[in-house]
């Protein structure tokens, strides 16, 4: 059984938490509520599982029997996308904010975006408006450009152009309305460091795509390396996802197994994906929860498909309360309708196409 938690508002009053768990194959297990403060400490079993939670901080506890997943705020760069494959160049939005934020809002979610888009681009504005997604936009004279090189199941990117860093002071001023904050840096520069203290300062669940932080650029080609800001993301996040490579040179970089960093970091679970493999999710009752990929006949593209599991993920297990199981076969169903060009039609975001 797993109990998926996060710290919440700094408080040292009592507070009492009704909390509804269930297993991880659905089971309604027995409800029950607590009253604590901070630096209490308790355990309690439930049904034919036992955790122990110890408040060492103080902060109010939140649960899955509690709502913590309506309004929504995606921060990283809203990108201008290349793909190039098989003789033929697409160039559309692309980024994290893009897939996971019109995911968010296909589930019925408040969403918003905080990035850095260049004004002359105005075809992402459109883009954003036309999916309601309320675009909190900084300043900065360019806008980050992909380039995506797809050639069978290898693929390589380069980064020509980026769009300034998203500045702490620019979450500071659109982050009161919301109770969810959901990160996708593409790499380690997209957010000012300081913008993690004002995140967590808040106290609402933040979950992460941590890729930006798994690679670095150099002369414009993507490379894969683990970032020193790695460490303070992680000790922020509630919720984290990583591909298959990204997870392995974090576990190589740290000398660490998955449980390790988990525990480590106090984090409730680490989403893993590899593609048509499926993937798993590691909980922090050391429970390891695997998926499979629906088997998809004719691939239009896998361009977002991580970002479309990761956010059709979390609005089931936060939003709906589903098991880890339910809300993998959710979210596995949804990547494959995107892979198969379903969900989010690539014309709703395509830029420019031609042939070679």
């Amino acid at each position: 059984m797993a109990l998926l938690l996060h710290w919440g508002e700094l408080s040292t009053r009592p507070e009492r938490v009704r909390i509804d768990p269930t297993d991880d194959v659905g089971n309604k297990l027995r409800t029950f509520s607590w009253s604590f403060c901070a630096g209490d400490h308790f355990s309690a079993v439930y049904g034919p599982a036992e955790a122990t939670l110890n408040l060492r901080r103080p902060m109010t506890l939140l649960s899955l029997g509690l709502n913590v997943m309506n309004r929504v705020l995606v921060v990283g760069s809203a990108t201008i996308d290349k793909i190039e494959r098989s003789g033929t160049s697409v160039v559309k939005m692309g980024g994290v904010v893009t897939y996971a934020g019109i995911t968010f809002q296909k589930h019925g979610l408040q969403t918003a975006v905080l990035s850095n888009v260049a004004p002359q681009d105005t075809a992402l504005f459109q883009i954003f408006r036309r999916q309601d997604i309320k675009l909190f936009n900084g300043v900065t004279e360019a806008t980050t450009v992909f380039v995506n090189h797809i050639d069978g199941d290898r693929r390589w990117q380069e980064m020509p152009v980026h769009a300034k860093p998203i500045m702490a002071d620019h979450l500071r001023r659109s982050i009161q309305d919301f109770d969810h904050l959901h990160l996708g840096p593409l790499h380690p520069l997209d957010m000012e460091p300081e913008l993690l203290g004002v995140a967590a300062r808040r106290g609402i669940c933040i979950t992460v795509d941590v890729q930006g932080y798994t690679r670095r650029v150099e002369k414009g080609r993507v490379h894969p390396a683990i970032s020193e800001n790695l460490h303070d993301v992680l000790l922020a996040s509630t919720i984290i996802k990583a591909d298959r490579i990204e997870l392995q040179a974090i576990l190589d970089a740290y000398q660490m197994r998955i449980d390790e960093i988990i525990n480590a970091y106090r984090l409730s679970e680490v989403v893993v994906t590899a593609g048509r493999e499926g993937g798993y999710v590691a909980l922090a009752s050391s429970d390891m929860i695997r998926y499979e990929s629906p088997r998809v006949s004719h691939v239009v593209d896998p361009t977002g498909a991580g970002d479309v599991f990761f956010a059709a993920y979390l609005v089931s297990r936060l939003r709906e309360h589903r098991s880890v199981r339910a809300a993998c076969k959710h979210a596995a169903f949804i990547a494959a309708r995107q892979v198969q060009g379903r969900y989010i039609p690539e014309g709703c975001l395509r830029l420019v196409t031609c042939q070679d």
